[in-house]
């Protein structure tokens, strides 16, 4: 078992790859265990932040804690709230964030459980 806690005064800003524009805010944990690492983080988007479409070679899962806030994928996208479950298959070409004409923050929690070997693919911007 690994506990790790994240003081709310840790949150970050980073300039990651797949977000557009802007600093990604992040508060996160990360552990490795039997060639698959598994991480977790609340990622806040600001009004009109997104990132690019991407994909991860794991399961993507993001639970909305402040919205509202839009995800999609190739086919389809739509907009979530507080309390939204979101399951992204392995490979699944995504994106998340905020509407262009958004007034408020969009939070959500998520968890990745991937490969040690896995990489995180970028494609562009829709």
């Amino acid at each position: 078992m690994d506990v790790t806690n994240i003081p709310a005064a840790d949150r970050e800003e980073s300039d990651h790859p797949v977000q557009i524009g802007s600093p990604l805010v992040a508060d996160d944990a990360e552990s490795a265990f039997d060639g698959v690492t598994a991480r977790s983080a609340e990622v806040t988007f600001r009004p009109g932040e997104r990132t690019r479409f991407h994909a991860h070679a794991g399961v993507r899962i993001r639970y909305v804690t402040e919205g509202p806030g839009m995800v999609g994928n190739r086919d389809e996208g739509q907009e979530v709230s507080e309390g939204d479950l979101v399951v992204f298959e392995p490979d699944e070409e995504q994106w998340h964030g905020t509407s262009e004409d958004a007034d408020s923050e969009f939070s959500d929690v998520y968890s990745l459980a991937e490969p040690d070997d896995g990489e995180l693919t970028i494609q562009e911007t829709p």
